[in-house]
């Protein structure tokens, strides 16, 4: 099985008590023979950091620690090591304010936390690493809620929280307004550079979706593109939400609204790595990103067949 290895920091890698390299966005990747049990140890350059260790075996690729990503498929699987713990653990209050009858403290001691309490209640959320945690009182629809935003780079993690406590909305944006309905942008690193701007209404302390439009910064016209390139674009128009048709032969069109059933709900396009060509052969494949769990993702493989950049099949790669 090869094993890719990455990591949110830059780090030295060792599998089994050895030096495999250094390792950051930069990849590693080492062959584990079936039934062996490896060790795998991510070391930060940065010493305010603690090291992340653990063993590798089938068990682990079942239900990996919590530190990690996993991402599996046929032939291999890629590890990310994503979630490092600071050596410093004084508790810092990171922000805090009053919305109505519920106190938010957002804490770090070594990993960031959010609590929520009212006079009933008492909460706490995980919160990502950042830079900057902001909380403040927002209405929408004439409904209260509690945001927490966390700023890191050129994206933010906003959460959203109902007076009961519970937390309604958690995702990645790149802008965002509180008015009579929330309106979030979300941005797709993909060929056509789509942006999707979302809305969601309030109704009894949930935020249910409204409306989507979808806008692309590059034009892209499938009978143009490299047959390499083109189920990476197709495949990426249905993860954004837009509408695929034209890139479908006529004998696929009328079945296009089949096709989120046949393909199942995938959250992303993974790019096949050198493994994947040693196994299958010079197949025009895209992987599918599935989520199994919180931190386990599995990666299923589709190639597509089209004439003159008109698909007119789309095989499963067994």
């Amino acid at each position: 099985m090869r094993v890719h290895f990455s990591s949110a920091v830059p780090c030295a890698l060792k599998l089994a008590g050895a030096l495999a390299g250094f390792c950051g966005e930069t990849e590693k990747f080492a062959d584990i023979p079936d039934g062996e049990r490896v060790l795998a140890e991510f070391i930060p350059e940065s010493g305010e950091l603690f090291p992340l260790s653990f063993v590798i075996d089938g068990a682990f690729f079942a239900a990996p620690p919590r530190c990690c990503d996993v991402y599996r498929y046929d032939c291999g699987a890629d590890l990310f090591a994503a979630r490092f713990s600071p050596r410093e653990r004084e508790l810092r209050v990171r922000a805090q304010i009053r919305a109505g009858d519920i106190l938010a403290t957002v804490l770090d001691s070594g990993g960031a936390s959010l609590s929520l309490e009212n006079k009933t209640d008492f909460q706490t959320y995980a919160l990502p690493p950042a830079e900057d945690y902001d909380a403040a009182a927002e209405t929408i629809g004439g409904e209260s809620f509690l945001r927490v935003l966390c700023r890191g780079g050129r994206r933010k993690e906003l959460l959203l929280f109902n007076e009961r406590l519970e937390c309604v909305f958690r995702d990645r944006v790149s802008d965002f307004s509180c008015t009579d309905k929330l309106t979030a942008s979300f941005e797709f690193s993909d060929i056509a550079g789509h942006t999707s701007v979302r809305t969601f209404r309030a109704e009894g302390g949930a935020l249910l979706p409204d409306s989507q439009q979808l806008h692309a910064k590059n034009e892209i016209d499938p009978a143009a593109l490299d047959e390499r390139i083109l189920p990476f674009a197709f495949f990426q128009e249905i993860a954004a939400g837009g509408d695929c048709g034209e890139y479908l032969a006529p004998c696929l069109a009328d079945k296009k609204d089949r096709l989120m059933q046949y393909l199942g709900e995938f959250c992303g396009v993974y790019l096949p790595k050198e493994i994947f060509y040693l196994t299958h052969g010079r197949v025009n494949a895209a992987g599918l990103i599935y989520k199994h769990s919180e931190h386990v993702f599995d990666i299923k493989y589709f190639s597509v067949h089209a004439e003159k950049g008109k698909i007119d099949n789309i095989i499963p790669v067994e």
